[in-house]
């Protein structure tokens, strides 16, 4: 069987970029080499590394180029797109490289505390954009450098403005973000200007000016990375439009063999990891029940296709040393102990390798680990899923 799976370029923790781009001790972490995880080498498991071009729903083809120009043509059976979003460095890393992204966090890095984290005292960081990756940033900053400055400027009158959670949720971040010592500028747009003598000045229409030895700015939004695929499958957000199976819906040829999961397609709720991890898990599934039903007799009882619900807007935020998580039916809770029960201290890196079950080659010769069970066939299928997922 032919197969194709579209997928980052790159095998990073994003959740865990404030820390990787914050912090050294936390950069080379956030980055899982393919070849080096246990469970992915398999003699009939193949990457390639490289940038898709156009994916052809008719023939069945994909086009990508490889890092050196090349261009291929792949055919495939089915294609799952988990490409995500296009976001803006330090949100995400801008190399497809191990080497290059370490020296791309090693300069940012170097920029946040002037290249002594030991001498920073006096320095004064802005962050500009109060989503959720712009708080984030600024109260890991600001944990692991108390000693800088750091402020968080926002146009709108509440942090997290564009999500659609209750108030009294971004009320409670707010808190916990002056808690943390973050400095907060809300309701004032600011404009930057970059000084020759590599400072910057922050204008501020209602609250005068700043100086920042550095400015990160979080206002870019995130745009769909779905430009190889037809415009028929795409709403006018360039979202892929699904069922709830997370097929692509009938507007293309052979849509039943194209399914598409995560940030790339529309999906009710806010967009998270968590969710995207189960989407993963259902279209892989999913494809499997099809590839069994193509080889049972016409007469036989076929494997049903699972289906997602709709989930309400829930969100897990960590603000420094603390974390906020909502779900309607718990509510708000927050502070040390959620953290550690929620990230831990790494964002969640550790905890989503296990769930996904994938140990680390070097890890695993270094430190003592349980066993990975043996696979077992069991019915294709999926539980109710939970809106914590």
């Amino acid at each position: 069987m032919r197969s194709f799976t579209n997928v980052c370029y790159l095998a990073v923790h994003s959740v865990g970029a404030p820390l990787a781009h914050v912090t050294p001790k936390h950069t080379t972490h956030m980055w899982k080499r393919f070849s080096h995880l246990n469970e992915l080498r398999q003699s009939n498991l193949h990457f390639h590394h490289g940038s898709v071009k156009e994916i052809n729903p008719e023939t069945k083809v994909a086009e990508w180029c490889d890092r050196n120009g090349k261009t291929h043509r792949q055919a495939y059976d089915y294609l799952i797109m988990a490409t995500g979003l296009k976001r803006c460095f330090p949100a995400v890393p801008k190399s497809g490289s191990f080497e290059d992204y370490q020296k791309d966090a090693g300069a940012f890095i170097d920029k946040i505390t002037g290249g002594d984290p030991l001498k920073c005292q006096g320095r004064r960081v802005v962050v500009v954009g109060a989503g959720a990756v712009g708080v984030e940033f600024a109260a890991e900053i600001k944990n692991y450098y108390p000693q800088i400055e750091v402020t968080l400027v926002h146009s709108r009158s509440e942090v997290l403005s564009s999500e659609p959670l209750p108030a009294d949720v971004k009320e409670r971040v707010k808190i916990l973000l002056q808690e943390e010592g973050v400095d907060l500028i809300l309701g004032s747009r600011a404009s930057t200007t970059h000084l020759p003598n590599g400072q910057f000045t922050v204008t501020l229409p209602n609250d005068g000016t700043i100086t920042a030895d550095f400015v990160i700015d979080f206002t870019k939004k995130g745009t769909p990375t779905t430009d190889v695929l037809p415009t028929e499958c795409l709403n006018e957000d360039r979202e892929i439009m699904v069922h709830q199976s997370l097929m692509f819906k009938d507007t293309i040829a052979n849509a039943s063999s194209h399914f598409g999961v995560g940030d790339v397609i529309a999906w009710s709720g806010i967009k998270r990891a968590g969710s995207a991890t189960v989407m993963g898990q259902t279209a892989a599934q999913n494809i499997y029940s099809a590839i069994l039903n193509s080889e049972l007799p016409p007469s036989s009882e076929r494997y049903a296709t699972a289906e997602l619900p709709a989930w309400d807007a829930v969100i897990g935020l960590a603000v420094g040393k603390q974390c906020l998580t909502y779900e309607p039916k718990t509510g708000i809770k927050y502070g040390v102990e959620v953290m550690k029960t929620y990230f831990g201290d790494d964002l969640s890196w550790t905890s989503s390798l296990k769930y996904l079950g994938l140990t680390d080659v070097v890890e695993r010769a270094d430190s003592p680990v349980e066993d990975i069970k043996a696979t077992k066939m069991t019915e294709v299928g999926i539980k109710p899923v939970s809106a914590e997922a």
